[in-house]
């Protein structure tokens, strides 16, 4: 009999104040975090953004994503607007940081494509990164 592992990744995602469509949405976050541990798991904090017609509206205080481990993922999408879209965006101290080996991190932050329009303050904005085989990135304020 032959015996095989499987693994299963953890999966935690947080959306908050996104639009669509038509739609419009008004939110204000406080001391928001989200924190993961272990190997091969997925990270996403979703906020302030805005495709087709919709609107957002979005006050983030004290925004923490924190993630530890190997082989990990950890993305943060805030105040980005595609289609018609409309992104109204202010962020104090948001913060993204991981730690491990051979991990992917993630941070896009007031990004236009089409005709989308966003509005972005962000003040104190940290990204970091610790250990080895590790990828970083960080796109802010492109129009595409």
């Amino acid at each position: 009999m032959k015996l095989s592992k499987i693994a299963l990744a953890v999966i935690a995602a947080t959306t908050f104040g996104a639009a669509y469509a038509q739609s419009s949405t008004n939110v204000y976050l406080y001391d928001t975090q989200q924190n993961q541990s272990g190997s091969q798991n997925w990270q996403s904090a979703d906020f302030g953004n805005a495709t087709g017609s919709g609107k957002t509206n979005v006050t983030a205080w004290y925004t923490f994503q924190t993630q530890s481990g190997s082989q990990n993922t950890q993305l943060m999408s805030v105040g980005n607007a595609s289609g018609s879209g409309q992104s109204n965006v202010f962020t104090d101290w948001t913060v993204q940081s991981q730690s491990g080996s051979q991990n992917f991190q993630d941070m896009e932050m007031g990004n236009a494509s089409g005709s989308g329009k966003s509005n972005v303050t962000a003040v104190y904005t940290y990204q970091t990164q610790s250990g080895s085989q590790n990828a970083q990135r960080l796109r802010a304020g492109n129009a595409n």
